[in-house]
């Protein structure tokens, strides 16, 4: 699988989009996901990463080496804002995700796998999911993104789609040198 260095250079570079069966080569994000980032963040953005999101287009596809980069500046300056622009940024998304067909918490992780595919290129993994019982799921995630990033993404899009009390779970890790990370999700509904 495909790995990220903690940082790197902000650089940008557009990508061809090469389809979403391409799952080779570098990880590619959407730019529109860069762009949630400074919306949700923007205020806690050093000028560097504000320059660098003005330069993104929605509709391009960029490394993913960049979000990594982005990810882990608010990680290594706060871990609990990091989490906290993940739910911000998948919260957000609910309205889209609800447009989609995906009312519940439950229907968007079993399309998680789906969404994960559609919203990455190249070798960004895979995400498999498992409703283990009513507002019980577990899902392994394989992939070289921020595992914390994806977990507090997780809980904002169930939050957004009505679910509360929202516990996951993450063990084991992909940073203790697991395979992928399993996140075992617990919600209420009203």
């Amino acid at each position: 699988m495909y790995r990220f260095a903690r940082s790197a250079p902000l650089a940008v570079e557009e990508f061809a989009d090469p389809g979403i069966n391409h799952r080779e080569g570098a990880p590619l994000s959407l730019g529109s996901a860069y762009l949630m980032l400074g919306m949700v963040a923007a205020d806690e953005c050093p000028p560097e990463i504000l320059n660098v999101l003005d330069q993104l287009n929605p509709e391009k596809w960029y490394h993913g080496q960049l979000f990594e980069t982005m990810i882990n500046y608010f990680e290594d300056r706060d871990p609990a804002l990091m989490m906290e622009i993940g739910r911000g940024i998948y919260y957000s998304l609910a309205v889209q995700f609800r447009e989609m067909g995906l009312n519940t918490p439950t229907s968007m992780l079993v399309a998680m796998p789906d969404v994960w595919r559609t919203a990455t290129r190249g070798a960004s993994g895979e995400w498999r999911t498992t409703i283990v019982a009513a507002y019980h799921a577990r899902v392994e995630v394989q992939q070289p993104y921020n595992c914390m990033f994806e977990q507090a993404a997780m809980e904002g899009v169930l939050q957004g789609l009505g679910a509360r009390d929202v516990r996951i779970t993450h063990e084991p890790c992909m940073r203790d040198g697991h395979a992928y990370c399993v996140f075992d999700i617990r919600w209420t509904e009203l």
